[in-house]
């Protein structure tokens, strides 16, 4: 099994436009890593680097140490693109069957990696079925089993979630996760940040070809700064909030008050003084979601770049 993928400064242009500037992580074996950021901010093009399909302008990418030079060093790796690669005439089956034996599995294995898969997937019962006939999530349960069809220890994924059901999503996400836990490489891409928060247990989010925040999500979630208090009220009173400085109402509907707790403010005396004006029936402490880590990073990142022009 691999041990992690490098990538150190790397930067590509389409023409004119550059799509990546410097871009630098680590993606380490064993965990979910997830690489995040709206669309056309890069992720697409990183991946090709990533798999030889593009070559950068500079910067390099290394695996276990060793740099990688061209499409030939991943020929190993799992691949899911974005845009579905399946024959829609063939069954879903001999499908998979297919792409495990360019990878060079005999026939009965690749059948019996097949049959494995498509039954971790729930897509046993559709061996025959011709793929243009699956729904549009059976279809793309069904290119991650072609990705995987050859056991990869490196898998890479093109926003996997893409117009997924929350019950396809949910099986996508136990599959990978199991991957990671046999000791998988496995980095994935998203622009839904709150659909893949659970999942991910590292992050690399970019931003107009840019890194503007990487490493474990539940570091960087505990780091920020930011929390939200959650408070379910009896009472309509809100003046006690006056006396708290920097406390910010996200949302008051009904009985239930969100609020964004600066660092220089106990939450436990916000929660004396909600108590104080009557009963508080639930509360909780949260930590930032990614859209709110990405949003404080992205802001940090261009206030900066404005002082520099």
């Amino acid at each position: 099994m691999p041990d992690g993928l490098r990538v150190d400064g790397v930067m590509h242009a389409f023409g004119e436009r550059l799509a990546l500037d410097g871009v630098s992580c680590e993606v380490p074996a064993g965990r979910l890593t997830g690489l995040l950021g709206p669309n056309g901010a890069g992720k697409t093009t990183l991946m090709r680097i990533l798999l030889g399909v593009l070559v950068p302008d500079s910067g390099r990418v290394w695996l276990d140490g060793r740099r990688l030079e061209d499409v030939h060093d991943r020929r190993g790796w799992g691949y899911m693109p974005q845009e579905r690669g399946l024959y829609p005439a063939m069954a879903a089956g001999p499908q998979v069957v297919h792409f495990a034996r360019l990878h060079g599995l005999s026939r009965g294995e690749a059948t019996q990696r097949a049959r494995d898969l498509l039954g971790e997937l729930e897509l046993g019962d559709r061996w025959d079925e011709r793929t243009d006939r699956l729904s549009g999530g059976m279809q793309q349960r069904l290119q991650l089993a072609t990705a995987l069809a050859h056991v990869p220890e490196v898998i890479v994924l093109d926003e996997p979630f893409a117009g997924l059901d929350p019950v396809a999503v949910e099986q996508l996400s136990a599959l990978l996760r199991r991957r990671a836990a046999a000791g998988c490489l496995v980095l994935f891409s998203s622009h839904q940040l709150d659909l893949v928060q659970d999942l991910c247990e590292d992050i690399v989010m970019v931003d107009h070809g840019r890194t503007v925040l990487a490493g474990s999500v539940s570091h960087l979630r505990a780091a920020s700064g930011q929390r939200r208090l959650r408070l379910r009220l009896e009472s309509p009173d809100r003046d006690w909030l006056r006396a708290f400085d920097g406390v910010r109402v996200v949302s008051d509907e009904a009985d239930d008050l969100r609020l964004t707790v600066p660092p220089g403010v106990d939450p436990l005396r916000l929660l004396d003084a909600a108590r104080s004006r009557g009963p508080v029936l639930d509360f909780g402490l949260e930590l930032p979601t990614l859209s709110e880590l990405f949003l404080a990073a992205v802001g940090g990142e261009r206030a900066m770049q404005g002082v520099g022009r």
